[in-house]
């Protein structure tokens, strides 16, 4: 089964997004433009969902005049998805699998073992290293900068 992307531009405001084919489908159900939990054959899908896709309005001016680009591969299209963080091509396997992501692999495990990612953060007053550290505020854990120095000085 190949991979296919929907490349959505409005030649209005020249909004321009990405959908896997999943996310695409996602959109149409929600657009009630295709019927929710019902198996579709996949040729039928790969003829409706272009169609369909240029119904539904644009997210950012919510006009009807979408053009869609059918592609099998996000390469073939020069405005990769980049890290917002170390700025890295996010690959294409990873965008297929979360489409949302706004980062790249590296950086989102950094985060999520709690260490920072990209360059180094300083301490404002004594000039050390700051690291990312647990806190419970308000009922949640949340992670907040804290000095390195021993005593830390509190910035």
């Amino acid at each position: 089964m190949a991979i296919f992307f929907y490349k959505l531009r409005c030649p209005r405001c020249g909004h321009v997004e990405v959908l896997s084919r999943y996310d695409a489908q996602r959109r149409l159900q929600a657009a009630k433009k295709l019927r929710p939990g019902v198996e579709t054959d996949e040729a039928l899908l790969d003829e409706l969902v272009p169609a369909l896709l240029r119904q539904i309005k644009c997210e950012a001016c919510h006009e009807a005049c979408v053009e869609v680009t059918v592609q099998q591969e996000r390469d073939e299209w020069s405005d990769e998805k980049k890290c917002a963080i170390c700025g890295k091509i996010i690959p294409v396997m990873r965008l297929a699998l979360l489409p949302d992501a706004e980062l790249c692999a590296e950086c989102q495990s950094a985060i999520d073992r709690g260490e920072s990612p990209g360059p180094a953060e300083y301490c404002k007053r004594c000039g050390r290293p700051m690291k990312l550290a647990p806190r419970r505020i308000g009922g949640l854990t949340r992670y907040v900068w804290v000095c390195t120095n021993d005593p830390p000085c509190r910035s």
